[in-house]
């Protein structure tokens, strides 16, 4: 027993001084607009943390097979994390869209939310996060946007919550700048950015909405959206139940909202975005290697949400 916790101590001894723990990605690329919302930071950033030691003194195996027991494991772990805040941020933004009022005690559906999060362990702390985020997405004089250029005229655009931006800045061309981007090469022209309001159609249309979409009548829509002041409404039929979607200035948002919510109208989300001009078709092998780099987006505790201007190239076979 004694000789066993002087083999364990010199490996842990060793471990630490060569293993700093990386985040497994948890991005899917696929789609054809590309938009990864940072939920919350996952993963040990310290060289030396206790937790570590503990997970390797359960893994069986020798050599690399340890870290990559250890990967595999973390790579679930932050998968679930990320699945879990991605599902609580859009239930509070819903919720607000409700009732903006931030404090629990004047917003009874919010306190309802929290409660629910809490009997399902969610953590405290990703609760407060994930309000505050909200929040702060509905203020754009709170965040600051770093955009620029990738191989091929690929395009990034980064949203932040920093006090310091300069060295924010920095920070991320370091990271980004290894997998071919630069935030000194601006690359907002290949994105437009824009308020988009998504309503439900009403269930008297909906049935022609599903069935017969060139028959619907939109154009009832379109002068509600020239009456709150949107530049553009669109039937969405890609997913399961059709929506309506509303295009404005990102400055409009909550107008818009109004002025269709007083018309009679569910909204179930609004929110300011950037929408690529210009689609840019990639390798698998590029969309690999930017999986790497979200993976350290991710943990970047400034970065809320990042976009890119990529879709997967048609295969030749």
């Amino acid at each position: 027993m004694a000789m066993r916790r002087v083999q364990l101590a010199a490996f842990s001894k060793s471990f630490l001084k060569v293993v700093h723990p990386v985040p497994h990605s948890s991005a899917v690329v696929g789609a054809s607009h590309f938009s990864w919302k940072r939920q919350s930071p996952s993963g040990c950033q310290a060289p030396r943390c206790n937790s570590c030691l503990l997970h390797t003194s359960t893994v069986v195996g020798a050599g690399h097979s340890k870290w990559a027991n250890i990967k595999h494991v973390k790579a679930a772990q932050d998968k679930a994390k990320a699945a879990v805040g991605q599902d609580l941020s859009k239930r509070i933004q819903h919720c607000l869209i409700q009732n903006p009022e931030t404090d629990p005690k004047l917003n009874t559906g919010l306190a309802a939310l929290i409660k629910s999060a809490r009997a399902n362990n969610i953590p405290n702390d990703l609760i407060e996060k994930t309000v505050d985020r909200v929040v702060k997405l509905r203020d754009p004089n709170s965040i600051t946007t770093f955009d620029g250029r990738g191989p091929g005229n690929t395009g990034i655009v980064i949203e932040c919550f920093s006090l310091k931006p300069h060295h924010t800045k920095g920070l991320l061309q370091g990271i980004v700048k290894k997998y071919g981007f630069n935030l000194h090469n601006s690359g907002a022209d290949l994105f437009d950015h824009k308020g988009v309001i998504e309503v439900d159609v009403p269930e008297e249309e909906l049935t022609t909405a599903q069935s017969d979409p060139d028959n619907f009548n939109l154009d009832k829509y379109v002068d509600m959206a020239i009456e709150a002041g949107a530049e553009d409404v669109t039937l969405e039929t890609e997913s399961e139940t059709p929506y309506l979607q509303f295009l404005c200035s990102p400055h409009d948002v909550f107008k818009v909202q109004k002025v269709l919510e007083d018309s009679g109208l569910t909204v179930n989300s609004g929110e300011r975005t950037y929408i690529p001009n210009l689609m840019v078709p990639v390798s698998q092998e590029f969309l690999t290697a930017l999986g790497k780099m979200t993976d350290k987006l991710e943990t970047f505790p400034d970065v809320i949400k990042y976009y890119f201007n990529i879709e997967p190239e048609e295969s030749s076979s």
